[in-house]
């Protein structure tokens, strides 16, 4: 699994990972639990992986202006 983003806030997480959902692309967040131990707010502590073979697709409906 490759990392494609981070985050401070495991919410926002889980909205992309959904996104990801909806267009056919598997994905794990990874360190979910990190806010709990280390709540700083400062350190993106959260990430988003996804396979290998899906990293471009992702970035690409990550990136792209949503309506």
């Amino acid at each position: 699994m490759i990392k494609i983003k981070e985050y401070y806030q495991l919410h926002e997480a889980y909205i992309d990972k959904a996104f990801l959902a909806e267009n056919g692309v598997e994905s794990f967040v990874s360190n979910e639990n990190s806010n709990t131990i280390k709540p700083d707010g400062y350190t993106p502590s959260v990430f988003l992986m996804v396979n290998e073979a899906e990293v471009k697709k992702a970035i690409e409906i990550l990136t792209a202006p949503h309506n």
